[in-house]
């Protein structure tokens, strides 16, 4: 026996340093976790769940783009590189297979059609998935080719790493990708509330259950989208802002501004409208530490500018001399504003009615650019629900009845931004800079609508690209449960996350009605 146990010494000694070993690099990032509230933690994994039970029930391909979105991963899998955007065809043999199996262009955009039921087609498509076809295509351009990479580059691990290289089992695996990042957004807006409201811990939990179970983020989240990355890019750029306001600007906090940036930057051409409002930020906290120190100040602002334009000079770059890929040349904003009529100049005045009518009510002066109100029709109704390519939406009745609720939500937090005011005069400097990149954005939207509009006749806006404002959309909803006074804040809080799951829950079940129905 003493023998045996003398034998087994050594390798309990092994174990143990081993253990030791592992404990001592993974401590950053324990302690880094423990110092995220628990309830943090638990918004996180509900997210996660939430979203990824959204991936299954969604069918494959039936996200906005999502068809387009796989195709350019795919490609970055297979090749190493960003499709050249070539006229040659958008999908890979094997895509393009996968969707005609699937019925998708006989299924998009009409709500009555639901895709493959008999067994014939079910076979079909078995056939299909079993063929040889390549997954290796042209990279011609689409929809979003001309988009930065960093998106589908990480989209290309969990591609690899699916355990069947069948499409739709890679395509589940990719759509996991999203979820996490759905997920990671609403740990951002949580811990952006955390820095904005500290006296107020419920607050943080009801602002990012709200944005957890906000049904059209969810749907965007099923799928392999690009928009994912840019939400949280976003949110986490919110956040890092409102902590270095709060706590003040260092180094490490300059590091973090600049990896959320750089994140969006490279993650989708839309961020680039949020950047003037960053850059303004990043001027204000490094004015405000100044006095503690102009060498530390300088050093803060230059890590987080140093972030940002080394590794975008080094895409620009190999954009330019490695992939040959030039400038852009379709979808997303960048398409869009392109899209005009030829030969139509658009003046500055009619882009700048159009911008003003896209969110208010026209003036008297203004020439009429809509026959209906943008903010009703598109960006409220959108909010609570437009579904799949747009093909399917909640009963009238639902959008009626929301619209008095968030009437009725503003009203209360109008009257808590009154009561809070010597409040808000301490956060002016940096909602001053948060007003900046709505703006922006909402400024880029517009100006791609009316070029859009001009050249195809179509309406580009949805609601979705108002998303990159989400971490504002939980504090909307805080201060709206504050103005019933600070007794019955917390159940009014805890009844809007209610209404807000069965908002998720009716959603959820529309979208299996509308597929599977």
């Amino acid at each position: 026996m003493s023998a045996h146990a003398g034998s087994l010494q050594p390798d309990t000694r092994r174990l143990s340093v081993a253990r030791h070993s592992i404990a001592r690099r993974l401590g950053p990032v324990t302690r880094t976790l423990q110092r995220i509230p628990r309830a943090g933690r638990v918004c996180f994994l509900i997210a996660l769940v939430n979203t990824a039970v959204w991936g299954v029930v969604v069918p494959p391909f039936q996200v906005p783009d999502e068809i387009s979105h796989f195709g350019y991963a795919q490609y970055l899998a297979e090749t190493g590189k960003p499709p050249p955007q070539g006229p040659g065809a958008q999908y890979s043999p094997q895509e393009q297979d996968t969707l005609d199996s699937l019925t998708f262009f006989e299924v998009v955009g009409r709500a009555g059609q639901r895709g493959i039921f008999t067994a014939s087609e079910e076979a079909g498509l078995q056939a299909t998935l079993k063929s040889d076809t390549s997954p290796l295509g042209e990279g011609g351009v689409s929809s979003i080719t001309n988009q930065p990479p960093l998106y589908y580059a990480l989209e290309a691990i969990p591609y690899w790493l699916s355990p069947s290289h069948e499409i739709l089992a890679r395509l589940q695996f990719m759509r996991l990708l999203s979820a996490l990042m759905a997920a990671l957004t609403v740990l951002f807006v949580f811990l952006f509330l955390r820095e904005l409201l500290p006296e107020s811990p419920w607050a943080w939990t009801v602002g990012a259950l709200a944005v957890a179970f906000q049904p059209t983020f969810d749907f965007i989240a099923a799928g392999v989208q690009g928009d994912n990355l840019l939400f949280l890019a976003s949110a986490a750029s919110f956040y890092t802002l409102a902590r270095a306001y709060r706590r003040g600007l260092t180094p490490w906090g300059g590091a973090a501004i600049g990896l959320a940036t750089v994140a969006g930057v490279l993650g989708k051409l839309t961020f680039v409208s949020l950047v003037p409002g960053i850059a303004l930020a990043v001027l204000l906290l490094g004015w405000r530490a100044w006095p503690r120190g102009r060498g530390r100040a300088l050093l803060s602002m230059g890590v987080a500018a140093g972030v940002v334009v080394l590794p975008t000079l080094l895409y620009a770059i190999l954009n330019a001399t490695v992939w040959h890929r030039g400038g852009p040349t379709a979808g997303g904003f960048a398409g869009a504003a392109t899209a005009a009529i030829p030969g139509h100049t658009i003046a500055f005045k009619e882009t700048l009615d159009y911008v003003w009518q896209l969110y208010l009510p026209r003036l008297s002066f203004m020439h009429k650019e809509f026959t209906y109100f943008p903010l009703t029709a598109i960006w409220l109704n959108g909010t609570i629900g437009h579904f799949g390519w747009l093909d399917y939406t909640f009963p009238e009745w639902v959008y009626t009845v929301a619209k008095w609720v968030f009437t009725a939500l503003a009203v209360l937090a109008a009257s808590t931004l009154v009561r809070m005011r010597s409040r808000i005069r301490e956060l002016l400097p940096l909602l001053a800079c948060f007003a900046v990149m709505a703006a922006g954005l909402l400024a880029a939207i517009g100006y791609a609508g009316i070029r859009y509009r001009a050249g195809s006749g179509s309406i580009f806006e949805q609601a979705r690209y108002l998303f990159p404002l989400l971490p504002l959309y939980g504090p909307f909803l805080v201060l709206a449960a504050r103005g019933v006074g600070r007794r019955w804040a917390p159940a009014l809080g805890g009844a809007l996350v209610v209404l807000a799951m069965a908002h998720g829950l009716f959603a959820e079940t529309l979208t299996i009605s509308r597929y599977y129905g």
